[in-house]
Formats: structure tokens, sequence, C-alpha cells
């Protein structure tokens, strides 16, 4: 098969009746014309002449929410995220994002950065942080008080720039080690700083495919490949392609589908997926020497193929965190896809935000909206209900669903008598709200859980429109969230967005080969900070420790279940000493047993042989001191 044309999909014209369950449109109609984008993969186009320097200056009001940069290239990410924006301990916040201040060809691309050092925020960026054209630019901590941008060329290996104290000083500009020489391109890079001081550094990155001139890597056209630095950037790993993630599993990967959690000591992870391959969770125990492969979501495209018809499936838009106990959680925009064997669709009124976490089996393979709102595992979707009376043609294209670009943010707290982690989802999702030119616009929408003794429990089924405010942001499209990750309980969560006047992106429709619905001129984009109280959960805003103060011990659902060979199951504990697991037959009987000894709190795994098992249904049961917890499994 054709690889995917991620930018392919299909303009909806008649939207029919939908059934509406808690808000969220369950039924699609048939898409019926095909829209084709310039880039099989992602956007990161090509420079071609060039265009006179705009200068900027703000108009914006000293009650309006502050604005970070002005930008005229509006394209912060193909999918997931970059870190674009870190707040620390003494109330300072970098951020940075994808700026240019030409309306075409864009060579002066590259970082746009701001910081505010607690009392004010500097002057608007007038040029670009990096000596060369770049892109996708990440922000992180660097060091005892410094900072870092790791950006993608255009043509060549991934840009570093580093200075030691945040907010002032010259940056140091170097190049990560490239592939060979014959697969020079590296794109979409996505980073994360650990360690003693900030000083180690994690980044994954896609070989160049070859619609973005690159060249097909290890029998993969768009590889994922990671690389470490354990000396703040002295020297670097080989880039290696984690486990599972090669051309034995997987035809390619897409870009910017992939994001990484603020790591938590030696714990890393990240999630990876779209409709044409599974959605993943990759961590690491031992700070990236090694990984575990775990399927979140199984696509019947890994290896290519032509779709039977229209499917649910992962958008390519997903966020992930790590909790205090070290598990992961992870969300992604729900969609709608069909394909042939030459270009896949995408019909644009999907919506929903997916939830998952470590201690649940593999989301079934329909990913039917019905039985994951039962299960809670849809846990956003369109709020303003309008946009489905809105005619076809006035919906601006994205090319995903209508409630897409997720952010996650774990926090903890504490009430009078239990300590609480807190969970938050925050996405961009589409309003009925029109532009000029009668296209929708989005806004930035938010919603809160906290995870206690009892399980996660998600505030009431209403989200909030973050971006509501009617003077500022009532008629904006309001895209690209990126939080600022911090540990410890906070009255607010800063959000770096970007905002203008027009739904859709004008960046986007310059490579469109047919109808573009949504903006078609350039115009200035806002990167705003804006800050969201975070809603009621049960306790005050105060700094505590980051792990909860009472012990607990959660088992996940083994996995595959049922099973014949292998399966696994994964357990969650905050006591170290001894954990046993016995595995018990329908008339009691103790069949198998195993323990581990001396585990340290986090999560240990246990894995199962069901050879040694006679086909039918049984119980296994976790015990770690007091605690007791007790599952079923069947053996094929």
């Amino acid at each position: 098969m054709k690889k995917i044309l991620l930018f392919s999909f299909a303009l909806v014209i008649a939207l029919g009746s939908f059934a509406q369950y808690r808000n969220l449109v369950k039924k699609y109609p048939k898409a019926v014309a095909l829209l084709t984008l310039g880039s099989a993969t992602g956007v990161d186009l090509p420079v071609a002449g060039s265009q006179p320097s705009s200068s900027y200056t703000s108009n914006k009001s000293v009650l309006d929410d502050p604005v970070t940069m002005i930008t005229r290239y509006d394209v912060q990410s193909n999918g997931a995220a970059p870190r674009r924006c870190y707040r620390y301990p003494d109330g300072t916040i970098g951020t940075a994002a994808t700026w240019s201040s030409q309306d075409a060809s864009w060579t002066d691309r590259g970082t746009g950065y701001n910081y505010f050092d607690g009392g004010t925020w500097g002057a608007l960026p007038a040029s670009r942080v990096e000596t060369v054209r770049t892109g996708w630019p990440n922000y992180c901590p660097f060091g005892t008080a410094g900072e870092l941008i790791i950006a993608h060329e255009a043509s060549g290996p991934l840009v570093m720039n580093t200075r030691t104290v945040k907010g002032t000083g010259a940056w140091t500009q170097t190049l990560l080690p490239a592939l060979p020489t014959t697969i020079p391109m590296m794109f979409w890079s996505k980073a994360v700083t650990s360690g003693p001081s900030h000083t180690y550094i994690h980044v994954i990155a896609l070989t160049g495919p070859t619609a973005n001139g690159g060249l097909v890597y290890n029998g993969m056209n768009g590889a994922l490949v990671y690389s470490r630095s354990l000396d703040g950037g002295t020297t670097w790993s080989n880039w290696t392609q984690p486990t599972d993630l090669t051309s034995t599993n997987y035809t390619a990967f897409g870009s910017d589908t992939y994001c990484w959690a603020e790591p938590r000591g030696d714990t890393l992870a990240f999630t990876l997926g779209s409709g044409f391959y599974d959605q993943l969770l990759l961590k690491s125990t031992d700070n990236g020497a090694t990984w575990t492969k775990t399927v979140i979501w199984h696509s019947l495209y890994n290896l290519g193929g032509s779709s039977p018809g229209w499917f649910y499936a992962p958008d390519g838009t997903s966020a992930i965190t790590l909790d205090g106990r070290g598990m992961a959680h992870v969300v992604f925009g729900l969609t709608y896809d069909s394909g042939t064997n030459t270009s896949w669709y995408y019909n644009i009124m999907a919506q929903g935000v997916v939830y998952w976490n470590e201690s649940q089996p593999t989301l079934r393979q329909d990913l039917d909206p019905d039985s994951l709102f039962a299960s809670g595992n849809l846990v956003g979707w369109v709020q303003d209900t309008n946009v489905f009376n809105l005619p076809a043609n006035q919906i601006s294209y994205w090319g995903k669903s209508l409630t897409s670009f997720p952010n996650l943010v774990w926090d903890s707290c504490k009430s009078a008598t239990e300590n609480y982690e807190r969970l938050y989802v925050i996405f961009s999702g589409a309003t009925s709200l029109l532009d000029a030119n009668n296209y929708n616009l989005r806004h930035i929408y938010g919603r809160g859980a906290y995870l206690s003794q009892t399980g996660l429990s998600w505030l009431a089924d209403t989200l909030a429109d973050i971006t509501g405010d009617w003077i500022q942001y009532n008629f904006s499209e309001c895209m690209y969230p990126s939080t600022a990750p911090r540990f410890r309980s906070e009255g607010e969560i800063p959000i770096l967005f970007q905002k203008d006047d027009y739904g859709g992106s004008y960046v986007l429709s310059t490579l469109a080969t047919g109808t573009w619905q949504g903006q078609t001129s350039p115009d200035d984009n806002s990167l705003t900070l804006i800050k969201w109280t975070k809603p009621g959960v049960p306790c005050g805003y105060q700094e505590v420790i980051e792990k909860p103060g009472q012990p607990t011990l959660s088992v996940s659902q083994n996995v595959p279940n049922p099973f014949s060979g292998q399966t696994e199951i994964n357990v969650y504990h905050q006591n170290p000493g001894n954990i046993g697991l016995v595995v018990t037959n329908l008339t009691g009987q103790n069949v198998l047993y195993l323990e581990k000894t001396n585990v340290l709190p986090g999560v240990s795994q246990f894995t199962l042989d069901g050879s040694t098992l006679a086909p039918g249904v049984y119980f296994y049961t976790v015990t770690q001191g007091a605690g007791r917890i007790t599952k079923k499994m069947i053996v094929q």
C-alpha cells in the first residue's frame, strides 16, 4: 500500500441527523469528496525566495492575558504538541513557539522566545533564537538555572540552543549528532530534560520521510529514533529505534504523533499513535537504557493495507503524564477514518477525547463511543452542540478531531483527611462561533479529575471553556494549547496557546490541492498565556509533597486477556517490601504462585505463562502487607 497521506481527508457534504449521547455525536455520514494536501507526512514547507520582515507592536490592554509573541506562521504542530511552556519553582515562566514575520516562504522561521521574570514579560521577539531556519521547538529547563531549546532544521540534524541563566545572556548553539550521512534529516523532535539539575537530555524524532525530502531508514519511510545525553549535551548516545518500533511491526510513523511525559526520576514515558498504527506507551524505568512497549489501542493497518470501511481511531494528537506512583495516563483525540490503497479520508465531524491509564487493559479495537463513555474512557467531547447544526461548508479544516491537541497536567493536593492526586485534560474544541468569513472557530476547554484511594473521579460531565471570556476570546480561534508542567499543587495552570481571528490555518491552506475550508490569507497569530483556575476538587490549593501520603495498592487487568501464551500484570504500590501473586481455579485450588521480594515503591510487573494452565477461568490475587486485590482472567 502507498503510505498514508496524513493530510488527505474528506469534506462531508451532508451532515444528516446525529444521535447525541451526553453531547457526543456518534453517527457519522459517509464522506463524499476528497481534499488532498501537499505533504504526505507533515508540514515543513521548503524555502523559496525571501520576504521582508515585519515590525510588530503590541496593542494589548493591560487587562488582557499576556501575549508572548506574534507570528505569521500559524502551524505549531502536526499532532501532539512539543513542550512550549515551563513554569519554574520561583514563579518565572519560559515560552517558545515556531515564529516568523513573513507571509510566504517563511525564510526567517525559527524559535520565538519570551520570558516572564516574575514581574514582567520581555519584549515581543523580532527574530529567531537560532542562526539557521528551524521549526517545532521544544523548551526545557537546563542545568541549575538555565534553559534549553531543541528544534529541527529543514535539511539537516536537530539544532540545540542553551544558556546557563534563564532569561538572560547569549545562546550557545550546537547540532545534535546526525544519523548516517545517507539519512541526514530528522524532523519533529520532542525533548525533555531530567536528572541532577536537568542535565540529562532525552530526544525522540522522526527520520525524514521521502515526501519531505528524506530517505527510507531501516525499511521505514519515517522511523522513530531516540538518543540521550547524560552530560548536558556534550556527548550523545547513538540514535536507536526503541523496542518493537521497527519495520517488523510497522511500515512508517507520522509526524508529531508522539510526545513525552514529564520524567519522574529514572522513569521516562512517551506515547505514540494514530489510526494507521497502534496507539502505544513506551516506558523506561532505567533512564532510557531499555524500553517496554504497551499497546493502548491496536490498529489493523500497522503494515499497510486498505480500510474495509469507516472506523473509529486515534487522530494523531495525544498527551501523556506520569502520576506520583509513576503510572502513565494517556489521552488522544478520537476521529473517524476510512481509506483506499492510495488515500485516507477522515470525517470532519469526528469528535471525542479518549482516556487510558496503565492499570487498564488494551482499549477495544472498535473504540465505540458508547462503550468508551460507559467505561469512563471518554472524557471530552464538543461542548457546543450547535456545531452539529452548522452546514458542512462552514467547518474549518484542521485534519483532526473536533476535539484535539490535548494536554495532561498532574499534581497533588491535600484535604483534611486524605492526599489526592489530580489530573486535568485540556484540549482545543470546536464551537459554533463564526469568523468574518463564516468558518467556525475553536476554543480551549478543560476538565479535572482526582485520584484517591477509591480510584479516578472526573468532575461532572461538563467541560470548562477556558477561553470563554466574551471580550478577549469569544470570536477568536484558539489552538495548540501547551501546558506548563509542575508536580505540585497551585491554584492555576498556565497554558500557552495560539490565537487569531480566523478559523483554520493559512499555512495548511497553501498546501491544499483542492477546495480549502478556512483561512486563506495570512494574519497575526498571538501566542498567549492564559491561567486556568483549577476546578473544584475536594482539597485546598496548598503545596504538598509529590507522593500521596496514604499507602495504596493498584493492580491492572492482565493483558492480553483472554490469552494462551504469556500475559502481563502491572502492580502499582507505594510501600516497599514483598509482593505475592497467586492464581486459583474455579474450585479454589492454588495453581500458580509468584513473588517479588524487596521491591521499592513504584511499578512491578508479573508475567504469567498460560501454557502451564488448562483452558478455563482463573482468578489472580495480588497481596502486599494488608493489601489484597483479586481479578479474573481467561486462559484459551
